[in-house]
């Protein structure tokens, strides 16, 4: 009887049967997996990252395809050169005196031999003067006012020139004496009483510039302090301490000096500020908030080149369009905002219009220094191959008690000025 099934000699047998077919028939090895980068193991982990990567990199790209698709130039307003002026007295030229003509003595010695014939002298060609619009300038002019009062007391004139990656702003002080048909012949007068129109005002810029620039936006303070704020703020350091009260504006400005992140409403008030409660203020009044207005937009350009992006582009672009009126569509906007981005710093200057005060019938203008203002116009806001020069202006010179005269020849009468002292007067009865 078998208890435990078979015996170890049929168990040894078995063994034994085992081991000759495992050396009849060699050992399969298990070949290792492939680990290079193309095999198939290893492109199976990768595959699904690789794919959702070039998946992003070929939407990136589609987006910047239509991005700049999208984004459109502004059109050019003046495109044949600078203006023309009417000239009220033409300049008479004076003829030059004849020159005497001076014929040498020859010897008839010489004159009896004849003399080869000179060849010709070719007569030089005269090169073709380059005329009417530098492809690359665009032109622009950025108005600011209170929304208490209707004058324009920041105007900015600006020219971008994209081959050349330059930004030139020139600041124009709100005093400028223009020539208008109305009392007070200043700048900032312009655009109230032309009915708000910015079209109207382009053209009395015109002449104080020598063209029309090609585009404008007119902005209020309220929007200012939306555009400050939805970029986040910009940093600053502010120069001196501000301490303003004026109830009549509802304008309280305490603000102190150093740097800090400034908000929307912060901002304004410092691009306000020019007199304090106690009568201290800039030593050189309006031109030191311009100096300061240039000093906060460098700030700010400089705080985006260096993050190399405008935060929230699309919701300030969105601003200026429901809160600013300007001819430049969204496209437009985006425009400018990718060309501002590939400015160096060193290449985005600030000028402001050389001028000296005068009075004329007690009303405080500034006189444009002309030498020095057809300059800066030419090199920094000119966007022609054509020189500008002061017959392409219309800019008023103080002469004395007869009023003021054109760069036109026009004379303009002391009488179609505003007299200030008897505003004054009058003003001073109405409120006894």
């Amino acid at each position: 009887m078998k208890l435990f099934g078979d015996t170890g000699k049929h168990l040894h047998s078995k063994s034994k049967k085992r081991e000759s077919s495992e050396r009849k028939e060699p050992k399969r090895q298990r070949k290792k997996p492939e680990t290079g980068l193309f095999h198939a193991p290893v492109w199976k982990k990768l595959r699904i990252p690789a794919i959702v990567l070039g998946s992003l990199i070929v939407l990136a790209l589609l987006v910047l395809l239509l991005y700049s698709i999208w984004e459109r130039p502004p059109e050019v307003r003046q495109t044949d050169g600078p203006n023309v002026q009417t000239t009220v007295q033409p300049a008479i030229e004076t003829p030059a005196p004849p020159v005497e003509t001076i014929v040498p003595v020859s010897d008839p010695a010489e004159t009896a031999v004849p003399s080869e014939t000179p060849a010709p002298t070719p007569e030089p060609t005269e090169q073709p003067v380059k005329t009417g619009r530098k492809e690359s300038c665009y032109t622009f002019v950025v108005l600011a006012y209170d929304q208490s009062y209707a004058n324009t007391d920041t105007i900015l004139v600006g020219r971008l020139d994209t081959e050349e990656a330059t930004l030139d702003v020139v600041s124009i002080p709100r005093d400028t004496l223009v020539n208008v048909s109305w009392g007070v012949k200043k700048v900032n007068t312009i655009l109230p009483l032309e009915q708000n129109d910015a079209d109207r005002f382009m053209e009395h810029l015109g002449n104080l510039i020598g063209f029309t620039p090609d585009c404008y936006a007119v902005v209020n303070i309220r929007a200012v302090e939306k555009l400050v704020d939805c970029i986040g703020g910009v940093y600053y350091n502010v120069p001196r301490d501000m301490d303003y009260d004026d109830p009549t504006q509802d304008l309280h400005i305490h603000i102190q000096k150093g740097y800090q992140l400034l908000n929307g409403s912060n901002a304004v008030k410092v691009m306000r500020f020019r007199v304090g409660n106690d009568d201290s203020g800039y030593a050189n009044g309006d031109l030191g908030r311009i100096a300061t207005q240039q000093d906060f937009l460098m700030a700010a350009a400089d705080q985006f080149l260096k993050l190399g992006n405008i935060p929230n582009l699309n919701d300030a672009i969105q601003i200026l369009q429901d809160s600013v009126a300007t001819n430049l569509t969204a496209n437009n906007i985006a425009f400018f905002a990718r060309e501002f981005l590939k400015l160096d710093r060193e290449n985005i200057r600030f000028h402001t219009l050389p001028g000296r005060g005068v009075f004329i019938r007690g009303g405080s203008y500034l006189e444009v220094v002309l030498d020095e203002w057809i300059e800066i116009v030419d090199d920094y806001l000119n966007p022609f191959y054509q020189t500008i020069t002061a017959d392409n202006l219309n800019i008023l010179q103080a002469n004395g008690a007869q009023g003021a005269v054109s760069t036109t020849g026009e004379e303009v009468p002391i009488t179609s000025f505003l007299d200030f002292n008897q505003y004054l007067k009058n003003l001073q009865g109405s409120q006894n």
